[in-house]
């Protein structure tokens, strides 16, 4: 292995005005951390946490006890045992890629302590490492990726290749002792306002748009709110949700109880039922802009619904079938234990978070 200049690189392009983070950070007693690479598989597990790092060709050899040293020395000892911990709670090792563009080598190695390192794999290319990463998602993507001109070459190629670097866990939060505790999702409100940011119109199709072949269409947070929901259900961690802008001190703080996520059942042939699938994503969108109640009843008289349960280590889908409920928590839908609004005032935020952990 040759490992020389070990630096850090990201695809995050959004923390750097977060001031909810930074009070938080400053003003409470806990420690918040993200983790870069969250890899999810078809069957709705977190399989991998995935940190990284990019390094340039060497011709001097390194062991692994002093890469790890090299490590710990680029994340800081607490934050790499914080890390650790996260992981451990999914019963899996902290992943950790390094990579360097200049021969396109990567290796995977897995960290378990401060004291314990193993390796992987060795990947040759980038495209060897993309396959890998698709291997362990359970598909490939056809869609054509946006290209963003400041995205590190490594992201760039694996996005080529058509299996981008999986994506990051916004942030998890940790005591004093660096045991995880929780989770937060951070929501930026810019375009609409703090006040009238709601996550459910996201989930239930509230903007749509006319796709290439002519047909109304819908832009949904489905697959993400499914990524949190699995993330918050196989953790066991509590969840909270802030909305923020950068234009004012407004904030929403939040704690998600459950996510009820809409379903699609497919036809006994094991095909997408295209025409369910679209009535079900036209009422929601429905329903999301005029919050008229008979739209709710639409759904819950024909909608399917899908929720998560963790029995020991496993976690299990449960489908449910119509008729779906506000009441039961199973109309498609994020429900809350805590919500609360608070207008202009950001140093309420540390206090108000303090007291609801």
């Amino acid at each position: 292995m040759h490992i020389e200049n070990l630096r850090k690189e990201s695809s995050e392009r959004s923390d750097s005005l977060n001031w909810c983070k930074d009070e938080l950070n400053t003003n409470t007693p806990y420690n918040l951390d993200s983790i870069e690479g969250c890899n999810q598989n078809t069957d709705n597990i977190v399989t991998h946490l995935l940190e990284r790092a990019r390094y340039d060709n060497s011709v001097s050899a390194i062991s692994l006890n002093d890469l790890l040293t090299s490590i710990i020395a680029l994340e800081g000892t607490k934050e790499l045992q914080r890390k650790i911990n996260f992981a451990s709670l999914f019963n899996i090792p902290l992943s950790y890629v390094l990579y360097c563009d200049e021969t396109e080598i990567t290796h995977l190695v897995s960290i378990t302590s401060l004291t314990s390192i193993s390796y992987v794999k060795k990947y040759d290319t980038y495209k060897e490492f993309a396959d890998w990463i698709a291997e362990i998602k359970g598909w490939k993507s056809n869609k054509t990726f946006r290209e963003i001109a400041d995205l590190p070459h490594f992201d760039k190629q694996l996005r080529k290749h058509k299996t981008p670097w999986p994506t990051n866990l916004d942030c998890f939060v940790s005591d004093s002792n660096d045991n995880p505790i929780g989770l937060i999702e951070f929501q930026n409100a810019d375009r609409v306002g703090v006040s009238n940011h709601c996550n459910n119109d996201f989930l239930l199709c509230k903007q749509s748009y006319t796709n290439g072949y002519g047909y109304k269409a819908y832009h949904d947070d489905i697959r993400r709110w499914t990524s949190q929901e699995i993330i918050r259900v196989q953790s066991g961690l509590r969840y909270f949700i802030i909305t923020w802008s950068t234009r004012n001190e407004d904030y929403i703080l939040k704690e998600v109880e459950l996510v009820s996520i809409p379903h699609f059942p497919k036809k006994d042939n094991g095909a997408m039922d295209w025409d369910y699938v679209n009535k079900y994503k036209a009422t929601m969108n429905k329903y999301a802009n005029t919050k008229d109640n008979k739209y709710i009843l639409l759904i819950g008289a024909k909608g399917h619904s899908m929720q998560f349960i963790k029995n020991n280590n496993t976690i299990t889908s449960n489908f449910i079938p119509p008729p779906l409920s506000v009441v039961n928590k199973t109309f498609p839908s994020i429900y809350y234990s805590y919500k609360n609004l608070t207008i202009g005032n950001k140093t309420n935020l540390p206090i108000e978070f303090s007291n609801l952990i």
